[in-house]
């Protein structure tokens, strides 16, 4: 049975969602600077496994309720181009039949999950590594049909911001989601997953207060006395200007030209798998250390990098320096935010660079994790975070993006992006929803309406022209879920590597 013969609802007057009578009065929210970025127009989907039968009128009454709740209600909004460009939300009041807070679709399948010819290829945890493509065959399980392929379609049709796509199996569920990155990041998200489970157990009161909705707590941050304007900002001194920067620009040119599009693939780590590649990069790094001197410490988070880093770098045909850009979370780097008794629930990302000499990239790959942690460590103090931030605002108002352009003019570029602290796979608690278990207790190592698996995308399906990786978070069993967009010499590197860890230990 395919998605067009399923059964199939949509909660809306029309194929997109009917347009507000002019009757209905509006609230009026702002979209903050890092969240109007340009290239943040794009819908971003996450599709979550639970291996049990969930109640889709239950999780969609509970998500809408949520979005109800004080200025959670901005998240229910449309987003809408203002004469200047920007982008603003407004939020019908009320929400009603006609102009919900969340676009809803569902598809009962009726049948087992392993009996469906797409659906049976959902990445699983497995005692091995695998490399798995996520092709186009799964975007019916990712979003309703017609779903609008671009952000300024899905203005003109005043749609919801958030889509719920819910398919049913007699044994499991695929709960997605897609909205557009102006909304939120990664944390957004694991809010918005956490306060959703609390209305549906019908712990509505415990929801925290949604924070900033109108005032861009991050503004707030740059002119907090905390900021002190005279210092240096550390990555002005690698920034790439005049003929570097032309070098650089035809060398990515060049390389794009040359070489063969890059392909998104999902990878699964064991916990055992990894905690080899643990092992063997920590004493890479002991190796480092004067006899008695104390060893470095590299998180989790430094020896993937490392290893991805030194996968790619040794998959190039001559040696060449990497420059490793680094996704990270405003969140967890400034006091202000650290403090705060409620969620921020809008984009607070920025960079932090990582520059590999060629030398290193082609070694082992303890220096390479030394050396991430040592250069990543010195940007992500609370003076350099808004030095950045500052930077960032300006370019953005003047231009629409910000600047990234830092490194050797030939060197290659990686940007990561661990997801890790987001715990996307805990966040989300359904059990109130669950209709019918799935999967028997003694084969399961989650509970009751918890996530067995996912994965994360572009809804487009769009591949970026630099390699891209993130670390999507851990299961419950503690196995890694990372994504990539890669050219195909450094999977078939990447593959190789696999296969010699599970040969040896």
């Amino acid at each position: 049975m395919t998605a067009e013969e399923s059964k199939s609802t949509y909660s809306g007057t029309s194929e997109y969602g009917g347009h507000p009578p002019s009757s209905i009065t509006e609230d009026i929210y702002p979209v903050h600077t890092l969240d109007d970025i340009k290239t943040l127009r794009m819908f971003i989907n996450w599709t979550m496994c639970f291996n049990d039968v969930l109640d889709p009128e239950k999780l969609h009454n509970s998500l809408s309720r949520l979005l109800n709740i004080g200025d959670w209600r901005k998240l229910g909004g449309r987003l809408r181009l203002k004469d200047d460009g920007k982008l603003e939300v407004y939020v019908p009041r009320p929400f009603t039949a006609e102009q919900q807070a969340v676009t809803f679709t569902h598809a009962d399948f009726g049948m087992r999950i392993e009996e469906h010819p797409v659906a049976c290829r959902f990445p699983r945890p497995t005692d091995r590594p695998y490399i798995q493509h996520i092709s186009q065959d799964f975007l019916p399980f990712m979003a309703r049909q017609n779903f609008p392929t671009t952000i300024e379609e899905m203005i003109r049709q005043k749609l919801p911001q958030i889509s719920l796509h819910i398919s049913s199996f007699s044994d499991a569920t695929l709960v997605a989601l897609t909205w557009p990155h102006t909304m939120m990041d990664a944390i957004g998200q694991q809010d918005l997953l956490q306060g959703w489970s609390l209305v549906l157990a019908g712990e509505e009161q415990k929801v925290p207060p949604f924070l900033g909705a109108r005032e861009d707590i991050l503004l707030e941050a740059e002119n907090s006395t905390n900021y002190k304007d005279q210092g240096e900002f550390l990555l002005e001194r690698n920034r790439l200007t005049g003929m570097s920067k032309l070098i650089f620009i035809v060398r990515f040119l060049w390389d794009k030209f040359w070489n063969p599009p890059r392909e998104y693939r999902l990878v699964f780590l064991p916990r055992d798998t990894f905690e080899r590649l643990q092992r063997r990069i920590q004493g890479e790094v002991a190796e480092t250390a004067q006899s008695g001197a104390h060893i470095p410490f590299v998180s989790e988070g430094d020896i993937l990098t490392a290893w991805v880093t030194r996968v790619v770098a040794s998959s190039e045909p001559k040696p060449r320096p990497i420059t490793v850009a680094i996704i990270s979370n405003a969140r967890f780097r400034l006091p202000l935010l650290i403090n705060s008794e409620g969620v921020y629930i809008q984009n607070m990302l920025c960079l932090a660079f990582a520059f590999i000499s060629s030398q290193i990239t082609r070694g082992a790959a303890g220096p390479i994790a030394l050396s991430h942690r040592r250069q990543i460590a010195e940007q992500m103090t609370e003076e350099q975070t808004l030095h950045l931030l500052k930077t960032m605002r300006r370019d953005i108002e003047s231009r629409g993006n910000p600047r990234f352009e830092f490194g050797e003019s030939n060197a290659g570029i990686i940007v990561f992006n661990n997801l890790t602290k987001a715990d996307i796979i805990k966040a989300a608690h359904f059990g109130p929803a669950v209709l019918r278990q799935g999967e028997a207790e003694n084969s399961r190592s989650n509970l009751p309406g918890t996530m067995k698996a996912f994965f994360a995308r572009d809804l487009n399906m769009a591949v970026p022209a630099v390699n891209d990786f993130s670390m999507l978070g851990k299961d419950y069993d503690g196995n890694y879920w990372l994504r990539g967009n890669l050219l195909p010499r450094a999977w078939k590197k990447m593959e190789e590597e696999l296969k010699n860890s599970w040969r040896t230990d």
